[in-house]
């Protein structure tokens, strides 16, 4: 939940989340859901906490979910609930600007939502005691850290190494991929005693179906080995 890049094409966007996680935490492969309100969603799920970090439906929406607000923060004890469950509460509400406005947020740990559909991007920030919400635009090139993780600094080298490599190589799925780390160790990937980069999720939305590609990371021989599926 800690590295998200959106990158707009004519009908539609690329979009990739690296998860930072403990990799002892257990994750359902992404699967279907169907919803109450009739919305069908795709989306891995923690088992812990019971949400995820990311999901999407038919039209083209997917909410994408970061650790964190503007600062790394003190974590309490105890919350009311994951903040991974917003993730798929944004899809139980008739729309996610409704989601947005009224979702309840007390007593729930500091995060960034991304809620992307085509032609609009809401951010939703929570910092733990108030919630801001901004429009951003959908024609610009987004790249986003979790504040949990990563310095400004931090930020700022990935943001110089993502914008020279695409300049270099080209922009496009495969591209964009090389760049979150699925074939090679890049600024994107995260290596800690307890914290690793788990996996790699990039959705393409043509501007009529979406596709996902979802990338397990896993340390064999001190190498990390890829692995993946499509779902369509």
């Amino acid at each position: 939940m800690c590295t998200v890049s959106y990158v707009p094409f004519k009908e539609g966007y690329i979009l990739t989340s690296n998860r930072d996680e403990n990799p002892l935490r257990v994750t359902k492969l992404p699967n279907k859901i169907a919803l109450e309100n009739g919305t069908t969603i795709t989306t891995p799920t923690d088992v812990a906490g019971g949400g995820s970090w990311i999901a999407f439906d038919e039209t083209g929406r997917v909410a994408c979910l970061l650790n964190g607000a503007f600062i790394r923060h003190i974590r309490k004890s105890h919350y009311r609930e994951s903040r991974g469950r917003y993730v798929i509460e944004a899809f139980e509400r008739t729309s996610f600007e409704d989601f947005a406005q009224s979702a309840y947020l007390e007593d729930i740990e500091p995060f960034t939502l991304l809620l992307i559909e085509p032609k609009r991007i809401q951010k939703l920030i929570w910092d733990g005691d108030k919630k801001y919400l901004w429009e951003l635009s959908s024609d610009s090139v987004h790249l986003w850290s979790s504040a949990t993780l990563y310095t400004s600094k931090d930020q700022q080298e990935k943001e110089h190494y993502f914008i020279n490599t695409l300049n270099d190589n080209g922009i496009g799925e495969e591209q964009i991929l090389q760049i979150h780390g699925r074939d090679h160790n890049t600024p994107f990937i995260i290596n800690r005693h307890n914290v690793k980069t788990v996996s790699i999720t990039q959705l393409v939305y043509n501007g009529e179906k979406s596709n996902l590609e979802y990338i397990l990371k896993k340390e064999r021989n001190e190498k990390i080995v890829p692995t993946s599926f499509h779902l369509s």
